[in-house]
């Protein structure tokens, strides 16, 4: 009987082992800080994955650049260094993957609810199967968000309000393109240094999604915010290709899903997060433009020669599909 028990026993302690073996952890990296859209992005996936495949697969959250820079990150999945990647269009993405440059088109976007019904759709699903050719597989959209101007000089209301301002944009030849188009002066500066740049006076004009500016603290050192949404920055989840390849179609199907999920989680805490943050800002008594006072016509006529340019680039029968998407 002692015998008996303890070949059960033994088993048992085998089979344990056996499962802590199979466990499989993957190391997903991101720019932004432990506790933001992208962390929750993955707390949720990362939920998903364990609950629908029984705990077999984990993924490890890197934040705040600890496995390296944007780019660094993503060449790192393509090479298999790192598993997964979050990263956001609007510079190192596009950069990566030049065909999904077209999201970065000033004033695509009209609302929340387009760029969902794009990104969700046929066109999101045909722009993440264009990874494939950079050795990564995107498995789903999220969201970084909209991004608003603020400035230190005056309301942004026509074209003619931000000419000549000296405004920072996040690293993206396309949004240098079309800031250039208006008459402004971009320039690109590393983020942890942008807000000395705006106190100092070195940047005017700004432009970043609502939830930066505020957890950031960008309205002690500007005076006026207009709602503009004049871009939207999605947010690809992307995994190495042949770890991807070589995963059952059950797991693979998992990846995928749980992905979704995770993307959807990063929107809503966007979202979430911008509503909170309007309240901060009226708080702080910065000058709000609300975005009926945006002359949204004025800016897309002003920024026609730019048009002309993305046209030749990704064409204008794509890019109208967007804009036209319902």
């Amino acid at each position: 009987m002692r015998a008996f028990w303890g070949a059960v026993v033994c088993a048992a302690m085998l089979m344990t082992a056996g499962s802590a073996l199979a466990q499989e952890k993957l190391r997903l990296g991101h720019v932004l800080a432990k506790g933001s859209q992208f962390s929750e992005a993955v707390r949720v996936m990362n939920e998903e994955l364990q609950r629908r495949t029984n705990g077999r697969y984990v993924i490890e959250e890197h934040p705040a650049s600890v496995l390296g820079s944007g780019p660094a990150m993503l060449d790192g999945v393509k090479l298999g260094t790192i598993d997964m990647v979050m990263s956001s269009a609007g510079g190192a993405l596009s950069k990566f993957n030049p065909k999904v440059g077209i999201l970065d088109i000033a004033l695509l976007f009209r609302d929340e609810a387009h760029a969902d019904a794009v990104l969700d759709g046929p066109i999101g699903a045909s722009l993440l199967d264009t990874f494939k050719d950079q050795g990564v597989v995107g498995l789903a959209w999220g969201e970084n968000g909209f991004r608003q101007l603020t400035n230190s000089l005056r309301p942004i209301k026509t074209p003619a309000d931000i000419k000549g301002m000296k405004i920072r944009i996040a690293e993206s030849e396309l949004y240098k393109q079309a800031f250039e188009t208006l008459g402004a002066q971009p320039f690109t500066l590393a983020f942890a240094q942008l807000y000395p740049a705006l106190k100092s006076g070195q940047a005017e004009a700004e432009e970043n999604p609502v939830t930066t500016i505020v957890s950031s603290k960008l309205q002690e050192v500007q005076s006026h915010i207009t709602l503009s949404y004049h871009t939207y920055a999605p947010a690809a989840i992307l995994i190495n290709k042949e770890l991807f390849d070589e995963l059952p179609p059950d797991v693979k199907t998992a990846f995928v899903e749980a992905a979704k999920a995770g993307g959807k989680a990063s929107r809503t805490f966007v979202r979430n997060g911008d509503k909170e943050g309007m309240k901060a800002l009226q708080a702080s008594g910065i000058t709000i433009t609300p975005t009926a006072q945006f002359d949204r016509a004025a800016f897309e006529q002003a920024l026609q020669p730019f048009y002309a340019e993305m046209a030749k680039q990704f064409t204008a029968e794509k890019i109208q599909e967007i804009k036209a998407y319902k």
